[in-house]
């Protein structure tokens, strides 16, 4: 009897951590006029690829003191793994963890990413790459 309840009470707390986790992997679509979350997806491999893709295109740090983040539409995609991220000009080693892509709404300022690193470090940067398919991804228009 006593076997069995210390074998539920240790794993039941490792049931709920990985249900938590699964939970905190979904890519999150925010939209900053109306300041909450509109929409989650599955975190599936074209997002990882999509990031992938993102992360290979950073062209350096965001050099604007504050960017601008009203009116933009905010991509929140969790690594995983974390990928390594190597820009050399610009000093960048790195593990990433999680990419928030920030895509303004109107105007000519270019999307630019918020990068968390594994050691909880937040780095902003600008990017070459296209949006295109990620917008396909998260259901919005070009």
């Amino acid at each position: 009897m006593w076997l069995i309840l210390c074998l539920a009470l240790l794993v039941s707390p490792l049931q709920t951590g990985a249900a938590k986790a699964e939970a905190a992997e979904q890519v999150e679509l925010f939209d900053t006029d109306k300041e909450r979350v509109v929409d989650t997806f599955d975190n599936t491999e074209a997002f990882q690829t999509e990031a992938q893709a993102l992360l290979n295109s950073v062209s350096g740090r965001v050099q604007e003191l504050n960017p601008p983040l009203e009116h933009a539409m905010i991509v929140k995609i969790p690594l995983v793994p974390p990928k390594q991220l190597v820009h050399r000009p610009s000093k960048i080693d790195a593990a990433i963890a999680e990419i928030f892509v920030v895509m303004p709404k109107a105007g000519s300022r270019r999307p630019w990413m918020i990068l968390h690193t594994k050691e909880y470090e937040t780095l902003v940067v600008e990017f070459g790459g296209e949006v295109g398919g990620l917008k396909r991804l998260v259901r919005l228009r070009d």
